[in-house]
């Protein structure tokens, strides 16, 4: 299906919006009218130079207050919608947004507004052009899709359709069942946003907070795909309004747009084969045949799947040559060097040492020269690269790229290495490491969940690398004060499998520190209050936990005086879930001011991670000197 971007959602300049949009690899262009009265490009040279960059123009927006307004004030209004046709007719474009009203001289008739567009429509026929009328969330007496599309109905002229704009439509509480039994040639276009669950005016909402589908909270692809499903056939189109957007790099959000659409249509496709495959299995017969999605015959990108369990089995660290200090530091938590140890893997070659816990592998890299290492050796201890383990029949270098997710190969050790780098900065390795799958043998097991810092403007960008790249399902967004300000915590994960990714988008002071990258080490193991008094009695450096804390614990949880007591003497922290699910965990300091290591056991189907206890922890490590 085609693939079209508003020029509202792309930052810059029209010119420079287009040089993005085209480099991004879209079909066509929304024109957003402000766009072209602030260009000191003419219709005509913007229309040449749209198709100089291989776009179309699918839609000229918006014609805002036209509709449903008092006779007088429809009288000028015509007048301002005949001058745009002139504008329109200059520039090429064939279709217009007509947005439902929100003017002072609006009128709650739904019979009047069905005139007034019929009048519009009329006028618009004759000069070959299509009408798509829009119920803004916001909009004074239309503000539901199944108000727009009665208008419509009444209007009955082919050249008169409804836009579906899955934010306005989401926003007000529907979802695709407001397009049961419309056809699909009566839906003159599609616009696509998604959004973060917020609680605020509606207008406030859409016009800062929304963003690309994938990234947000909302049933885009529900509602997408009843519009396909229908027989729509027309682009999909985003319109997303974003402060992010607004500041970021043009070309970089073009990019981001165009992999949101890709993986939208990637989960379309998913949807009608999981459907397709359930029938022939005999499984569906509990949905009635006019329930279950139709397979539309139209073509859907179709990448390398991503990975059904995907782990990160290897995490390494830039480190400067001689680095004492952080070898020091994870052979106090019961690392050993491995030194190759008969598994045949070149990453303990010189300036590399691997350390193992169990089934935890951390890398440390003193060396300067790999290609794919952006950042010097020099700067302080931080964890530069992961390494992805995907199942066999995931390709995630091909997926990548399919994805444009630029993929460097280079050569290390002698081993081949392809890699991405995540918006926040990391270096990803797509192969998989070479090591022998480790053992946990009474050491730890593997990452439980690792974290990432990210600026806000690049938090949407992070959530769409690992939602694209990875499969990994975003949830909701949580908030903690933090001594420096506010953090912001999001956490993906896949269907199936453990792996959790917990972004950190910490909004700080003015003036206060700021690092971007993988922030969090988490590991699993059992037995984890034994262990602790194995790290006690070793001196291994852990976050010391305030007394108050368990006071505070005792008063919300109640735990057994036992437990308690013992939690409080080892500076463990403990969660319990409204399930009975138990998480028992405790940290490290943070090491050079960049990352920490977190050490947890759950027990009982706990999912969660210690919400609670956050505060504590941004408190405890603010307070206590790096390591």
């Amino acid at each position: 299906m085609r693939k079209g971007i508003a020029t509202v959602s792309i930052s810059g300049s029209l010119d420079v919006k287009l040089e993005a949009i085209a480099a991004a690899r879209f079909d066509s262009v929304e024109l957003f009218d402000a766009d072209i009265v602030s260009s000191p490009l003419g219709p005509e040279e913007i229309a040449r130079r749209c198709s100089d960059l291989g776009l179309d123009i699918d839609l000229f927006q918006p014609l805002r207050d036209l509709v449903g307004l008092t006779p007088e004030v429809f009288a000028d209004r015509l007048r301002f919608a005949r001058a745009k046709f002139e504008l329109m007719e200059r520039l090429g474009a064939t279709r217009a947004l007509v947005c439902s009203a929100v003017h002072p001289a609006s009128v709650d008739d739904p019979d009047l507004t069905a005139e007034q567009l019929g009048t519009v429509g009329t006028v618009a026929a004759e000069h070959g052009f299509t009408l798509a009328y829009e119920a803004l969330a916001w909009g004074t007496h239309v503000n539901r899709f199944g108000q727009a599309r009665r208008v419509v109905e009444k209007v009955d002229l082919a050249n008169v359709g409804v836009a579906v704009d899955t934010f306005h439509l989401l926003a007000r509480g529907d979802g695709p069942e407001a397009l049961a039994g419309l056809a699909g040639d009566r839906i003159a276009f599609v616009q696509i946003a998604d959004a973060h669950g917020l609680s605020m005016d509606v207008l406030e909402w859409s016009r800062h907070h929304r963003c690309f589908p994938g990234q947000g909270v909302l049933d885009v692809e529900g509602v997408v795909g009843a519009c396909v499903e229908a027989g729509y056939r027309g682009p999909l189109s985003l319109e997303v309004f974003s402060d992010i957007v607004r500041e970021a790099d043009p070309r970089d959000t073009a990019r981001d747009a165009m992999r949101s659409l890709l993986h939208l249509e990637e989960q379309l496709r998913r949807r009608w084969d999981e459907t397709d495959e359930s029938a022939a299995a005999g499984t569906g017969t509990s949905v009635a045949a006019t329930d279950r999605p139709r397979r539309p015959r139209v073509e859907l990108f179709d990448p390398p799947p991503a990975p059904a369990s995907p782990t990160i089995d290897v995490v390494e660290l830039a480190v400067a040559p001689g680095d004492s200090r952080t070898h020091g530091f994870f052979t106090s938590l019961g690392f050993t060097a491995d030194g190759g140890g008969g598994t045949g893997t070149t990453l303990g070659s010189p300036g590399r040492t691997v350390l193992r816990n169990g089934a935890a592998v951390v890398v440390l890299d003193a060396r300067s020269d790999l290609e794919l290492r952006r950042s010097a050796a020099a700067q302080r201890p931080h964890v530069a690269a992961i390494g992805v383990r995907a199942d066999a029949d995931s390709d995630l270098p091909a997926r990548a790229q399919s994805l444009h997710w630029p993929v460097v190969e280079a050569t290390d050790d002698g081993r081949r290495v392809r890699a991405t780098r995540s918006p926040a900065g990391v270096e990803v390795h797509l192969d998989g490491p070479p090591l022998a799958a480790p053992d946990a043998d009474g050491g730890w097991g593997a990452l439980d969940h690792i974290g990432f810092a990210i600026d806000t403007d690049r938090s949407d960008a992070e959530v769409s690398f690992h939602r694209t790249l990875l499969g990994l399902r975003p949830g909701p967004v949580s908030e903690f004060m933090d001594p420096a300000g506010r953090l912001r915590s999001r956490v993906l994960q896949p269907d199936d499998g453990a792996l959790r990714v917990v972004l950190n988008i910490a909004v700080r002071a003015p003036g206060a520190p700021t690092w971007t990258g993988v922030n969090q080490l988490a590991y699993a193991c059992t037995g984890l209050l034994d262990r602790a008094e194995a790290l006690r009695a070793s001196r291994a450096p852990l976050m010391p936990v305030p007394d108050a804390y368990y006071d505070d614990l005792a008063a919300r949880l109640d735990p057994a005086p036992e437990l308690l007591a013992r939690l409080r003497r080892l500076g463990a922290l403990y969660d319990r879930d409204d399930q009975g699910g138990e998480l028992f965990h405790l940290y490290t300091p943070l090491v050079a001011g960049r990352f920490y290591v977190e050490l947890l056991e759950r027990r009982g189907g706990y999912r969660g991670f210690g919400a609670a206890n956050t505060p504590v922890r941004l408190a405890s490590q603010a307070a206590t000197p790096w390591l």
